[in-house]
């Protein structure tokens, strides 16, 4: 079997049929490639979606599991696949129709370890008018960050067993992918790219990216301290590398910016736990190479002096200066509307 697609669900309903048509609607037999849906616990109506799609698709099979986190689900999926490569998809996002044939010849005549394409970033739907652009191939790139995200590449499967790779940190809400693709390129995939647009990744209201709710942001906060915790730990162990640096920056940065929009008692409960964990203040490595804060598009004074504060935000006149710019941001918004 040529691929395992591997779906984590959870409380999906609004999107999933719509991700799992277009697994579908492919140009291979569907002997060779299967889709493995891991429903983590889903309270709406995400398991009947399933049950129906799995009654008449012989390919699509469905676990079910205790809610986990997505880190178990894509653990789960991967112990269940079969195929030479596996590839990773959000239930809320979609995949070209007919890219599976590209795919396969593609990876059977590299023999790579990891085969990288182009990603769109939409929001919301995806338009009449950019699926027209996507068949004729004229959508641009605007989701270049494949190193850190999982589902834009396919993965040799026994790559990734002979290496020990899968999410080893189940407890992460956020950001585990990041680390598990850092961990896939610290073993030196063989790569080959492919330069069409072959996944279209969703940002809508409830995804994990733009949930603004105190709560989750706090989880979303540990989880970025976390990680950036466990680079840390990897570079005390002899890996004084760009990429490890790279990687500590970005999720203590994450981690530290959304600390910067929260109340002031939780904001300060954070910065005492970072402070006990030796990450705030915090010296930045000389390796790092990390020069923009990629949170905005803006080249004029504003985007320049956003970014210069965000790249210390280790420090504490930094961070300080971010609380600052944020409550400038949110009253200039509140303005608006």
């Amino acid at each position: 079997m040529f691929l395992s697609v591997i779906v984590p669900v959870y409380n999906a309903e609004a999107h999933l049929a719509e991700c799992l048509s277009s697994l579908l609607d492919q140009d291979i037999s569907r002997e060779m490639f299967e889709i493995i849906c891991v429903d983590d616990g889903s309270t709406d109506d995400s398991r009947q979606i399933l049950e129906v799609f799995s009654a008449h698709n012989s390919n699509l099979t469905v676990i079910h599991q205790e809610n986990g986190g997505v880190a178990a689900a894509r653990n789960r999926g991967l112990e269940a696949a079969s195929g030479a490569y596996v590839w990773f998809v959000d239930a809320d996002d979609l995949v070209k129709e007919n890219c599976l044939g590209v795919l396969q010849a593609k990876a059977e005549q590299t023999d790579c370890d990891r085969l990288v394409f182009g990603a769109y970033q939409f929001v919301d739907t995806l338009s009449e008018e950019e699926r027209v652009q996507a068949e004729r191939g004229e959508l641009p790139e605007n989701a270049p960050w494949y190193d850190a995200v999982v589902w834009r590449c396919l993965l040799k499967r026994e790559f990734l067993s002979r290496h020990g790779l899968y999410f080893r940190h189940p407890e992460l809400s956020h950001g585990e992918d990041g680390l598990f693709m850092y961990e896939v390129c610290e073993c030196n995939p063989r790569e080959a790219q492919l330069p069409q647009i072959l996944y279209f990744y969703r940002v809508h209201a409830g995804s994990a990216e733009t949930n603004r709710e105190t709560a989750h942001r706090m989880k979303k906060i540990r989880s970025c301290l976390r990680i950036a915790e466990i680079s840390r730990e990897y570079r005390n162990r002899g890996r004084e590398d760009a990429a490890t640096a790279n990687l500590m920056m970005t999720f203590l940065w994450m981690g530290l910016y959304e600390t910067a929009g929260l109340p002031g008692g939780e904001r300060r409960a954070i910065l005492e736990d970072a402070g006990k964990r030796g990450l705030y203040p915090f010296r930045r490595p000389e390796e790092c190479t990390m020069n923009r804060s990629f949170m905005t598009e803006r080249e004029d004074w504003a985007g320049k002096c956003f970014d210069f504060c965000y790249l210390h935000l280790h420090r504490p006149w930094g961070f300080q200066t971010m609380c600052f710019l944020q409550g400038v941001i949110r009253r200039v918004k509140k303005e608006r509307r």
